[in-house]
């Protein structure tokens, strides 16, 4: 008898347990559904931003340009997943937005039948959806917010050029000929780039911009499943006899890696890293000359030009289906004006 007793409370408690954590996690991500007092503003839409690595700067600064889009708005946009304990990954993420009848969603893209086919069914269920960075094409997407890849790749064809010049300069070897090899880095887990368009404007620059010098393009794909395989990845690309003269890092974590890889091995001056992102750890490094330059993308823009999509989308039933987002390059010339910036964002 005591120990159906015991049982029974156990099951009680579990139960209880239970509906605790649904109607917490239920206001988490539905506050239209929880009770709010007189002084706290209501919202008429809300939206949800998804992506996959929520710990980086690049996707804080995202999400920053669509809060500062929706500050003299009555829309709420919700960093999906980014204060929960456990790490759900886009797709289960895409579900929950759907399951919780979001009013809209942005996600970072990817050409993937799975993603595909939960775009499509958010679509179906009334949730316009916006993929953010990289594209689904085939998906029923109301717009993209990105920057092309092979725009991308020119602007690190024009930056190869210019590093490779500068160290035949600093050598005294104004008209080397010799071979430069190139290597650039793909991440294996989510392709966030047309690898083929990058090649092709990185090839297309140096074909016809480069004169009597030589380049050996090539690409080395990155296992990105964490941090430390990232770092291995890229340790073995600096552990072989022949070292790449030009390293061109397409993510922020790469770039990190790369340069800290490149520190260990007593490589600086020896490989010149082209970045991604202005992270202030990657703006340090141009600054101290261990990073040659970085590609930065306008987030803020990126976010703003999300909330617009589908501020318009639901408004209007149509919205432009590409919003190009800008794209910087930063080197020495010109990083003492972002780290000030850096500077002023802190105060």
């Amino acid at each position: 008898m005591r120990s159906k007793r015991l049982l029974f409370l156990s099951i009680v408690l579990f139960g209880a347990a239970a509906i605790c954590i649904f109607v917490l996690f239920y206001f988490r991500i539905n506050p239209a559904g929880a009770q709010v007092d007189e002084n706290e503003k209501i919202y008429s839409r809300y939206y949800a931003m998804i992506c996959d690595d929520r710990n980086s700067s690049f996707w804080q600064h995202v999400y920053q340009g669509m809060t500062e889009a929706t500050e003299n708005s009555d829309c709420y946009v919700d960093f999906f997943g980014a204060d929960l304990n456990s790490e759900l990954d886009t797709l289960e993420l895409m579900d929950i937005a759907i399951s919780s009848k979001v009013d809209g969603i942005m996600v970072l893209g990817n050409e993937r039948g799975d993603m595909t086919a939960l775009i499509d069914k958010a679509v179906d269920s009334g949730i316009p959806v916006v993929t953010m960075y990289t594209d689904n094409a085939d998906s029923k997407r109301c717009s993209f917010v990105g920057v092309s890849a092979y725009t991308i790749g020119k602007e690190y064809g024009r930056q190869i050029l210019n590093a490779v010049l500068e160290r035949d300069r600093l050598a005294g070897e104004e008209n080397n000929s010799r071979e430069n090899k190139v290597t650039v880095l793909f991440d294996n887990s989510n392709l966030l780039y047309d690898h083929n368009l990058i090649i092709s404007g990185i090839s297309d620059v140096l074909n016809t911009e480069a004169g009597s010098m030589s380049f050996l393009t090539d690409s080395v794909t990155v296992d990105d499943v964490s941090p430390f395989s990232v770092e291995e990845s890229i340790r073995d690309i600096f552990m072989q006899e022949e070292t790449p003269d030009i390293l061109v890092c397409l993510s922020e974590l790469d770039t990190t890696c790369a340069y800290q890889a490149l520190i260990d091995h007593n490589l600086v001056g020896s490989v010149y890293i082209l970045g991604y992102h202005d992270s202030e750890k990657i703006l340090n490094a141009i600054n101290r000359s261990v990073v040659y330059s970085t590609l930065s993308v306008d987030t803020e823009e990126m976010g703003r030009h999300c909330v617009e999509a589908l501020d318009e989308y639901i408004e209007s039933g149509n919205t432009n289906q590409y919003f190009s987002t800008d794209v910087t390059m930063i080197d020495r010339n010109n990083v003492s004006d972002y780290l000030n910036r850096k500077e002023e964002d802190d105060e």
